[in-house]
């Protein structure tokens, strides 16, 4: 299948998703032969579990990290299309107790347009929602039990499938 012209998150998000795979839970670092970004591997820290999901839509393949820190009650679910030896980032889901409530990062315009190998394109990133309370106040009920399925609705592939 030719890759899409070109497209938005929004896209990537409604498309069929084919070749669904699901990562098991891992700690330490995400090497950059895992998930490919402009450095050699993603260091969460100590705490953080993570696994990743791939898929096929639009002509192209993606990737999402799905980060969680327990303790720290601190989620993350961002979602990269594979360019060459790298991701663009296209999207974070996250919720994390420090501030705001559920919001997401994401990127306005098209995917193709985003530079690859960086977290957040500043000049093409915004968060949604806005808030006006910067405080959070829905409890974090996120696990390693429902994580991925927390990932696999907002981004919308199934959280089932064979294991990378």
């Amino acid at each position: 299948m030719a890759p899409a012209a070109h497209f938005s998150v929004f896209d990537v998000i409604r498309a069929e998703k084919q070749d669904v795979k699901n990562g098991v839970w891992k700690e330490g670092p995400v090497l950059k032969s895992q998930f490919p970004m402009g450095r050699k591997k993603i260091s969460p820290g100590r705490g953080w579990r993570w696994r990743i999901s791939t898929f096929v839509a639009l002509g192209e393949r993606f990737s999402v990290l799905t980060q969680l820190n327990v303790e720290k009650e601190y989620y993350r679910s961002m979602l990269g299309m594979r360019v060459g030896n790298s991701h663009k980032i296209l999207c974070f889901h996250e919720l994390h107790k420090s501030h705001l409530n559920w919001h997401c990062h994401l990127i306005r315009g098209s995917a193709h347009e985003v530079y690859p190998g960086g977290y957040r394109d500043r000049e093409k990133m915004v968060g949604w929602p806005r808030f006006s309370n910067r405080r959070c106040t829905v409890p974090f009920n996120v696990n390693e039990g429902n994580a991925l399925t927390l990932a696999a609705e907002r981004f919308r592939f199934t959280p089932k499938g064979d294991l990378l």
